[in-house]
């Protein structure tokens, strides 16, 4: 937390004298800089993330032996038809100190991760899924969280939300959620998430198109430096039928905000 602390007085203010020609304005000045309070969570200053030779697309016989499965009992992995399937197989979620099946890789620094994902029904896959609460996409996860036993994290999904079909956007900190679960119109979307220092943008278009929208910007100036992130998914119903297929995963570097919106993934 960044909070403004009022300065020591000068000599002069506190003894009533008149100030020298220009303190009063360099008083003023210093009098409100920003400090950072011990223990507060200051923004890190990243650099570019070594993204090369992250990017999946899937094309081969069997899933790379890059990716590290999470809660891997709980969900079917394979490669079909030149995309990685997903498909989990219990009531999981990502949520508050759950945590639930997914694929990572190790990415240190200021990156972007983009995939084309479709959340249908396991049993009707021309279908969107559309019971309970069950969604496919990415985590930007702390690879602490297994170790400290508190989940800390930011993901952006797509899939069923009890009602509607939406891209829900979630940020966990120490087991406290914070989730975001607007429409969407299908169970189809490319999805992103971008890393600039402390900030994450949840970026969101559907098939198709060539310009992104800003879901939302999570500050998490907590996060270390090096982060497990890759596609997840999850089914909270104890009716799962969620068959969730990726395209692909691409990777890239970012040095602004600006990059996080680059058409490419």
């Amino acid at each position: 937390m960044l909070r403004a602390l009022h300065r020591a007085s000068p000599s002069w203010a506190l003894r009533g004298l008149s100030p020298p020609l220009g303190a009063t304005a360099t008083f003023l000045a210093s009098a409100l800089l920003p400090v950072f309070l011990p223990g507060c969570d200051r923004p890190p200053e990243l650099t570019p993330a070594e993204t090369s030779g992250l990017d999946d697309d899937f094309d081969g016989a069997t899933l790379s032996s890059s990716w590290s499965a999470h809660d891997g009992e709980h969900f079917r992995r394979e490669l079909h038809e030149g995309q990685l399937v997903l498909t989990p197989t219990a009531n999981t979620v990502w949520y508050k100190a759950d945590a639930g099946p997914g694929l990572f890789k190790m990415v240190k620094g200021n990156f972007r991760v983009t995939t084309r994902v479709t959340a249908r029904s396991a049993k009707k896959p021309s279908e969107p899924v559309g019971n309970d609460y069950q969604f496919a996409g990415l985590i930007a996860r702390d690879p602490g969280s297994d170790a400290s036993g508190e989940e800390s994290y930011v993901f952006n999904v797509v899939g069923y939300r009890k009602s509607y079909l939406s891209i829900e956007t979630k940020t966990t900190k120490d087991d406290e959620s914070d989730v975001l679960g607007p429409e969407w119109d299908s169970g189809d979307a490319e999805l992103r998430i971008c890393r600039v220092n402390g900030n994450f943008l949840v970026l969101k278009r559907r098939l198709g198109d060539t310009e992104w929208t800003l879901g939302t910007t999570y500050e998490r100036n907590d996060l270390p430096a090096e982060l497990q992130v890759g596609p997840i998914a999850y089914t909270y119903t104890n009716r799962w039928d969620l068959r969730a297929s990726f395209d692909w995963v691409r990777f890239a570097p970012v040095s602004t905000e600006r990059d996080c919106y680059h058409a490419d993934a």
